[in-house]
């Protein structure tokens, strides 16, 4: 109480400050919170702006609302607004501010003053800092003090940590007696402080074990990986034996396991630099445009029922070239977003075939290009990050001008309207007029970082320039995250595309480093790649000791179920079992797929025994703006699949498979080739021994070899990514 009481002191006042004290006190005592009177309609004939967004609003719904009666400056203990606040009288929100509080003796001293209203001339919040802004806290101390000082356009300074609003980002940490913040349980969390429209946060690390000696590395990301990991206490894995990488970085840029051929090319081969050189080839090799290709197909929603089959194959062609060709990612971003044209003659353009309105559109270009989710801010301010409702509609305002010429439409629904097959012609009309929903219309802008756009100008070629330029704080950071994800399974900001001030990444410096070297690269996608792939921590391996919550900080390498794709084009190179897809030459891989149907025969729905195998696994239907509909979850119907499924048989059972030209080989040869082609590493001596048991047990060669690779294709070994 000592300590609270010298906040408190920094910032009082004799005439307490209706902007500066008394509404923040309001939004952090969860009164005009969304389930409270911040709700869109209030409660019990109460009106609120949720979180304060309008202190002019809520001075005017306490002084004038249910004619008047909510406060008395003669009786202030009879205030209506005390009263319920404090619980004397009935109230559904429950005890806001005990009497004794600091909270209630402020609104009291206010009402008492006669509610002043310095609404229009209280300076503003400039800059909300809180410190410390990071701290590893040392094992047997759970709490942590945050200081909050506001920065004010006058030039002055106040502490406002009694008066600021603290939102933990993890049910680790809790902040009952804020601005003091309290551990559940040990591990990383932030803190977001709030205070009259301006936002800090705190990110604090309550370690389990004490900071260790920084490790020396000679690889740029483990310099960096390693200095977070000695402040963490966090000791790394060990590094993962070759097969381990070599099926880890064959599944990650090219998405397939390695040939046999590679494997025992790769066992045998004793050079120190056979990792980084494997990893050079790959990056090289045309699978690794499958693999990108495959990654932004989803992210872009390259579908059947909106883009048509004829403008999948287009887009999804476009964006294999561009990583063949090595574009840069700024480049492609760049002609995605100024795309226009026929969707079949200039793949880009289904960019926005598959984005029917102006706040799809900004919301996708958000997410995939900026690494923002804004969906937050569209019918009010964001509660966790810097953007206002009118940066939402500014932005979208943007894309008001885009417009279809359909040329043709013979699709099977008429009712669906979100179904299309046929050519179209996406263009700009020379003017359009997007509305704010709080009336008027909006001027097209940049979020609040470029400015507005010039009414001569087009916007969309603006949007451009401006989104691959060294202009825009968010490009090369949110793609270089998503590349980290691609291969380390986490982002440095996770979810990979919800950079927010709230949502810190786990390791700032290497996030940093990475953006830089993607630019100084050009923006070309395998230069970051390589850089991860040949580092430690990249190439590091699990114990099953590890925490089960992933940190972030890469001190090993977690286990993750293949994608769908995966599995399948695995399966089919194992056995030995080219796909046979209705429409598509022998031989096609599941990860060459254009769209969401592994057959050519229109709509949504799964019709072949590939198409249900990959629905099962986690394929995901592509409409979404983002890599989180893809599910990597566990499910009982993938236990089946493999089972007893159909399509696991037909491989198996196949005449001219791998097994049928291992049946006459020796039995040791023919194991260990299986072993090989399913786990990239030859068997152990006691595996190699019950290999050839069941084998000899079985009623023929070829069935014994049947049921071995059935064996070994149903292992966690072969199922995931390690």
């Amino acid at each position: 109480m000592p300590l609270l009481g010298l906040v408190i002191l920094a910032c009082g006042a004799a005439e307490p400050s209706f902007r500066l004290e008394v509404q923040p006190m309001l939004v952090r005592a969860g009164c005009s919170s969304g389930p409270c009177h911040g709700n869109l309609n209030g409660k019990g004939g109460f009106k609120l702006s949720l979180r304060g967004e309008d202190p002019s609003f809520d001075l005017r719904a306490i002084l004038r609302g249910a004619t008047g009666r909510r406060v008395s400056s003669l009786d202030p203990a009879e205030s209506l607004l005390l009263k319920k606040a404090s619980g004397a009288v009935p109230h559904e929100g429950g005890v806001r501010l005990n009497p004794d509080t600091f909270g209630h003796k402020l609104l009291a001293r206010w009402i008492a003053a006669g509610c002043p209203d310095d609404t229009a001339k209280a300076p503003a919040v400039t800059r909300l800092q809180v410190s410390p802004g990071e701290q590893f806290v040392r094992p047997g101390i759970d709490k942590v003090l945050l200081k909050v000082t506001a920065l004010l356009a006058d030039g002055t300074r106040r502490d406002v940590g009694a008066l600021a609003s603290f939102e933990p980002g993890t049910l680790a940490l809790v902040t009952h007696a804020a601005p003091v913040v309290e551990a559940n349980r040990r591990g990383a969390g932030s803190v977001l402080v709030s205070y009259a429209g301006a936002q800090a946060v705190a990110r604090l690390h309550f370690l389990d074990h004490e900071p260790l000696p920084m490790a020396e590395a000679a690889h740029p990301v483990d310099r960096l990986v390693q200095g977070r990991l000695a402040r963490a206490g966090e000791k790394t894995a060990p590094p993962v034996s070759d097969h381990v990488f070599l099926r880890r970085v064959w599944f990650d840029l090219a998405g397939t396991p390695p040939p046999v051929e590679v494997s025992r090319a790769f066992l045998a081969d004793k050079s120190p630099d056979k990792r980084a050189r494997q990893v050079d080839a790959l990056l090289e090799g045309p699978a690794f445009a499958e693999v990108m290709a495959l990654k932004w197909a989803d992210i872009l929603r390259v579908e059947e029922k909106t883009l048509d089959a004829r403008g999948v194959a287009a887009m999804h062609g476009w964006l294999r070239r561009a990583f063949l060709d090595r574009m840069p990612l700024d480049a492609m971003a760049r002609e995605l977003i100024s795309g226009r044209g026929s969707t079949y003659a200039h793949p880009p353009a289904n960019f926005y075939r598959a984005l029917r309105d102006e706040q799809a559109r900004a919301e996708a270009v958000g997410q995939v290009f900026l690494g923002l989710r804004l969906q937050c801010a569209k019918c009010h301010n964001h509660p966790f990050d810097r953007w206002k409702q009118d940066d939402y509609h500014g932005f979208a305002s943007l894309f008001s001008r885009v417009r279809y010429q359909i040329l043709s439409n013979d699709k099977r629904d008429m009712l669906d309207k979100h179904e299309f097959n046929g050519e179209q012609i996406v263009y700009m009309a020379r003017a359009g007029e997007y509305k704010h929903p709080g009336g008027g219309l909006v001027v097209p802008r940049i979020l609040d970082l470029a400015g507005a756009v010039p009414a001569s100008a087009d916007p969309l070629v603006v949007l451009a320039e401006w989104v691959g330029s060294a202009a825009n704080p968010y490009f090369a950071k949110a793609q270089a995250n998503r590349l980290w994800r691609h291969l380390m399974g986490r982002g440095l900001v996770d979810p990979e595309d919800d950079f927010r001030l709230a949502n810190p990444p786990s390791n700032p410096e290497l996030l940093e480093f990475l953006a830089a070297e993607l630019v100084r690269g050009g923006f070309e996608a395998r230069s970051v790649l390589r850089l991860i792939a040949t580092s430690q921590a990249y190439q590091r391996s699990w114990t099953s000791d590890d925490d089960e919550e992933d940190d972030g900080l890469a001190s090993s390498s977690r286990p993750r179920p293949l994608p769908a794709e995966q599995v399948l084009d695995a399966l089919s190179q194992v056995t030995g079992s080219p796909l046979q897809l209705k429409g598509w030459p022998k031989g096609t891989r599941a990860q060459e797929l254009p769209g969401v149907l592994a057959t050519r025969e229109g709509g949504r729905r799964p019709s072949s025994d590939v198409d249900r195998f990959l629905r099962v696994f986690g394929k995901p239907e592509r409409l979404l703006s983002c890599d989180c509909e893809r599910s990597s979850e566990p499910t009982l119907a993938q236990t089946f699949q493999l089972l007893t499924g159909d399509l696991l048989q037909e491989m198996l059972a196949r005449s001219d498979n791998r097994l049928g030209g291992l049946v006459s080989a020796p039995l040791d040869k023919a194991v260990e080739e299986l072993y090989l082609a399913a786990l990239a590493r030859r068997p152990s001596a006691g595996e190699a021994g019950g290999a050839a048991r069941i084998v000899s047990s079985a009623r023929s060669r070829r069935e014994g070899l049947e049921d071995l690779l059935w064996g070994l294709v149903n292992s966690r070994e072969f199922l995931l990514r390690w």
